[in-house]
Formats: C-alpha cells, structure tokens, sequence
C-alpha cells in the first residue's frame, strides 16, 4: 500500500503458561493507510486486542511477549524503539479507545484531571491550559456543560458519556492513528449508533486513520473501508468491505456474515458455526478452521494453508482458493 501509516509485518505474540509457549497472535501482516479505516473482525478470543495492544507494546510482560515481526509507523519499528521514546508516541501519535470506560478510567480523580493529563504530559501545556484544551476536547465529542463536568467523576457520568470521555482523552493530543478496541461494548443500540456516528465525523475533521476492533459485522459495514477477519490468531482474509460482504471467500468469513439476523425476507432459522474456535495451545492439524469446515478436504487436514494474494486485491487463506493466487503469498 502507498502512503501506508502503519505497517504489521509478521507480528507473533505469545503468552508462556502451564500448558507451554501460547501463540495469541501467529504472523498477521496488515496496512492501515493514512486516513483510512481497517476494521478487525472476530470471535472472542481470536487475537484482535492483543494485536493492538502488541502495536502499544502494551502486552503485560509476564506472561506475555512479542517474539517476532515488526510494527513500522511512519517508517519506526516501534518494537525496537526505546521505552521513553514509545511512551511519547502513545497517547500523542497513537491513542487507544479501550473496552470497558468505566475500567479505564480512576474512579478517585475527576474526568478533568485525566483528559487534561495526557495533554500536560504530550503538549507541555500548564495546568490551566490543559484544563481548558479538555473542555475544548469535550465539547468537540459532545459532552454538554463541559466546564462543569470537567469537575465531576467518573461514576456520575453515564456509559455513553463515560465512552465520549475516552474518545476525548484519545483525540486530546490530536493523534495520527486511533485505535479502537470494541468502542462500543456494553452500550444500548441508540448510544452505539451516536458513538459510531461522532467517531466517523471526529476522523473527518481530524484526518486521522482508524484501527477499529470489532466482533460485530454491522459497525465493519457502517465504520471500515477494508476488513480483516481473524481466526484463531490469524488473518483468514482481508480486503474491501464491500467485495468481502457482497462475496466472502473463506468458509469463515462467510458463516459469520449468514449468522446476522436479518428482519427482512423470509423467516429462516438463525445460521450457527457449528464447532468451537481451538484452543491456542492445543491448534489441530492443517487449516486451523477444518474441524468446522464445511467443505474441508483431506489437504486441508494435511497443511495449513498460506494467506494468499488474489488478483482483485484481497488475500484469502484457503486452499479452495489457491489457483486463483495471481499475487502469491501475502
């Protein structure tokens, strides 16, 4: 990709626990452009947070580690970087929406204090200019009366305004790259929808480009320009939404998008992915999605197939797809 703002290259994370050397995340590559949206999609489990949080180098060590691959942004490796250099980068270059507001932010100090922190510590702004750049802040992702909540705490906020909280302090610094890590986990469908809709207008003012982690297709469909599905640690396939909706390649992909309810047409059972996703310590044989396969082959059980390049663009892990390979391994 030309003029791509972040690089994964071959990224592994693993944990070590009772059960051996865990691989979370096994050699996923991906591009994020500038100004663009890329969307991650998955089950529980199949490694889309510790991706990001293995580009924060934020993956708590022990048990964790990233052995192998880089992570290039704008041309710096950020896994070689030195850690005063990394802690300048995140919060200002890169900020991080994560899961759950209310466990991201301290209950013990006000909301003012802690939007205004990463500006005092990233801009070098005295007390009282960092309070106001956090009301400016606030208002920006529509907080009402935001000279007077920049005084109260987090718990007399409610869940939605707790969210727009931690849009606020993420964009406090004006970031190049937000990543969003399930930014919509636990909130009703109308504040989701508001969320989705202030994020989206936030990164067109702010030409910014957008990792955002998801298991839900709806908002890849609303949100992301490209999408990337993971399966039990792995990119499965990856391209544009709309080729990837229209005609998913993998078996994956496309029993995920069968399982969405649909409230027009006909009425038909509710399709399910029979099988479990493996555990990362104990992968089968071969193609790591086989076992609930429905069109698995005896090569399937045998090898595991690469992430390979088609001629259209997208890349696709999948030996059903390997004659159409025009761009060969990703």
């Amino acid at each position: 990709m030309r003029d791509a703002l972040l690089v994964v290259d071959d990224l592994e994370t693993v944990f070590y626990t009772d059960e051996g050397v865990v691989p979370a995340v096994d050699g996923v590559s991906f591009q994020v452009g500038r100004g663009e949206t890329l969307g991650i999609v998955g089950e529980s489990g199949c490694g889309k947070s510790v991706t990001c949080l293995s580009i924060m180098r934020l993956v708590p060590t022990p048990p964790g580690r990233v052995s192998r691959g880089r992570i290039l942004f704008e041309g710096r490796d950020l896994l070689r970087l030195p850690a005063a250099e990394m802690r300048r980068i995140r919060g200002n270059e890169i900020a991080m929406i994560f899961q759950e507001p209310m466990t991201s932010l301290n209950p013990v100090y006000t909301v003012g204090d802690q939007v205004s922190e990463a500006i005092r510590l990233h801009q070098g702004l005295g007390k009282r200019e960092a309070l106001a750049r956090a009301v400016e802040v606030m208002r920006l992702v529509g907080i009402p009366l935001p000279q007077r909540r920049i005084r109260e705490y987090p718990h007399q906020f409610s869940g939605g305004m707790r969210q727009r909280v931690m849009i606020a302090m993420a964009l406090s610094c004006n970031p190049t790259l937000l990543i969003a890590d399930e930014p919509t986990t636990a909130l009703d469908v109308t504040i989701q929808a508001q969320t989705l809709e202030l994020m989206k207008t936030l990164k067109g003012e702010l030409e910014m480009a957008l990792l955002l982690i998801t298991h839900n297709l709806g908002v890849i469909a609303e949100m992301a320009e490209r999408v990337a599905v993971m399966y039990a640690g792995v990119i499965v396939e990856e391209g544009p939404v709309d080729r990837i909706f229209d005609c998913p390649l993998h078996p994956y992909t496309e029993g995920l998008l069968e399982s969405i309810p649909r409230l027009k047409g006909p009425k038909v059972r509710l399709h399910v992915i029979e099988g479990l996703v493996p555990h990362p310590a104990h992968l089968p044989a071969g193609c790591r999605f086989s076992p609930r396969c429905p069109y698995a082959e005896a090569r399937c059980l045998e090898a595991e197939p690469a992430l390979m390049a088609l001629v259209d663009g997208r890349r696709v892990r999948c030996w059903r797809h390997a004659q159409d390979a025009g761009g060969g391994v990703a």
